[in-house]
């Protein structure tokens, strides 16, 4: 799967923050946390991971949310929307695939926390995961997302 149709754009709710993903995701996920919930207003967050050499963004941020050594939640400063997060794992970015011009084709591929998963939230994820997954675990999310063919059409 080579064919990623990149590079993709993106924009907050009011278009002053852009960004750019010109590296294909590593994997999509779905995080069924309390902490995910409370900061989406939803049932879940739906995540692209991505390379942060593939990534970039325009516009000021503040960061908010959940404030832990070196995780970093980006919020657009005028709509407050959240955008990315950086800081847990350097080299990698988890961005909100719902700003995406076009995020129709996002599925994850996996989905963590589900121990606190709403009753009503299917995904459709085909790896699930009681908690965060182990770091054993990543290889095989990695290959299992670039198998599963999940990319633009």
């Amino acid at each position: 799967m080579t064919d990623w149709k990149l590079p993709w754009h993106a924009q907050c709710l009011c278009g002053q923050v852009t960004m750019t993903i010109s590296e294909p995701p590593m994997a999509s996920f779905a995080c069924h946390c309390r902490d995910c919930q409370k900061l989406t207003g939803g049932a879940y967050s739906l995540t692209l991971m991505l390379p942060a050499h593939g990534f970039s963004a325009e516009g000021e941020t503040d960061i908010g949310g959940l404030h832990r050594d070196g995780l970093r939640h980006h919020f657009c400063t005028h709509c407050k929307n959240w955008l990315y997060t950086d800081g847990f794992v350097e080299g990698l970015v988890n961005f909100r695939p719902t700003l995406l011009d076009d995020a129709s084709w996002v599925i994850p591929f996996a989905e963590t926390f589900t121990c606190e998963q709403l009753p009503a939230a299917h995904t459709g994820a085909t790896m699930s995961f009681d908690r965060f997954p182990d770091e054993s675990d990543f290889p095989a999310m990695l290959e299992g997302f670039i198998k599963s063919g999940i990319h633009p059409r």
